[in-house]
Order: structure tokens, then C-alpha cells, then sequence
């Protein structure tokens, strides 16, 4: 079985006027968001055989800080295609992945990684991560894919099972 997991970038800020929307970085809200994301990674024992990331600059800092989390790293992959891509443009690039690789991260950019989350949400999904999913994906909010089928090539047609939805803010509650 393979594992998708769709994660946006942290809380991301500006540093004025002249800032463009690729260079923004990381709050000190992103990073702690990010790191409880990556904890809660580490703790289902989801860790990525690979990332797939975009080039911005908030989400080669979220990689960063998941990265340090997990017991072992993993290689990533930093892809400008992924900058602002659409459901299709990340699945392209999904579907180059190795059938080696079981679990996939890939750290990216709504409007893109929310659509695509749906889209993969399959019947048989957990109500209660679906519900939660159709609230949004926050910043740092990560979907976890069950896929139908064991290549990476096959995934757009056979679909999956949205298994978790976490946001950060929902894990400080208590």
C-alpha cells in the first residue's frame, strides 16, 4: 500500500511592499505549526521515504523543520512545478515516483494541494477527516492518503482513502 501525504506550507509572512509572494518565510507561528505536524508525523510512524516540495522559500522551511523531526531524513525534492500547482500539475509529478517509495510527502501550495486532497478522498474515507477536510487545509494542515494500488503511475485512476486530516491547532486543544 502506498501513503500520500499532502501538506501546505506553515503561517508564512511578508517582509514589506517590496516582497514578492515565492520569497515570504516562515512566523515563529509557522515553525512551531510545522514542528507539531512533523511530531505528529513521527508518532503515527508516517514518516516520508520522500518529499516532494516546491521551491518557495516557506516551504523548503517547512521541509527544514519536518526534516528535523523525523528519526531518519529523507531525501526532497525541491520542484519548481509545485509552486502554486494545480491537482493535475502535482499528480504529474506524484506519478513519476518510484514504486519503491511508500510514503510520499509532498509540501505545497493551496488552492492546488486542498483540490487535490478531495479529489484523491475516495469512498470508504474516514467521515470524520473528510468533514474536517472540507473546513479547509490551514496552514500546516496535512492530508493523509490511503492509495488504491500499489503504483504511483496507477493513483489519479484508482483513487484512495483519506485516512487522517490534521491542522496544528486542533492538536493544541488538548
Amino acid at each position: 500500500m502506498k501513503r500520500l501525504l499532502l501538506m501546505r506550507h506553515g503561517q508564512a509572512g511578508w517582509d514589506g511592499d517590496e516582497q514578492n509572494d515565492f520569497d515570504r518565510f516562515l512566523t515563529p507561528q509557522g515553525q512551531a505549526d510545522s514542528k507539531t505536524i512533523g511530531s505528529w508525523i513521527v508518532a503515527q510512524a508516517f514518516a516520508p521515504d520522500v518529499g516532494l516540495i516546491s521551491e518557495a522559500r516557506r516551504t523548503s522551511q517547512t521541509w527544514e523543520i519536518l526534516d528535523k523531526c523525523m528519526l531518519e531524513s529523507a531525501p526532497a525534492q525541491l520542484l519548481a512545478d509545485l509552486y502554486l500547482a494545480s491537482p493535475g500539475a502535482l499528480l504529474s509529478q506524484i506519478e513519476k515516483l518510484s514504486d519503491d517509495i511508500e510514503t510520499a510527502l509532498i509540501l505545497g501550495h493551496n488552492p492546488g494541494l486542498e483540490s487535490l486532497a478531495r479529489l484523491m478522498s475516495g469512498p470508504g474515507s474516514k467521515q470524520k477527516a473528510v468533514g474536517d477536510l472540507r473546513l479547509g487545509v490551514p496552514p500546516a494542515g496535512l492530508a493523509v492518503i490511503e492509495l488504491n494500488g500499489d503504483s504511483w503511475r496507477t493513483m489519479s485512476a484508482l483513487g484512495g482513502l483519506l485516512t487522517h486530516f490534521v491542522r496544528p491547532q486542533d492538536m493544541k486543544k488538548g
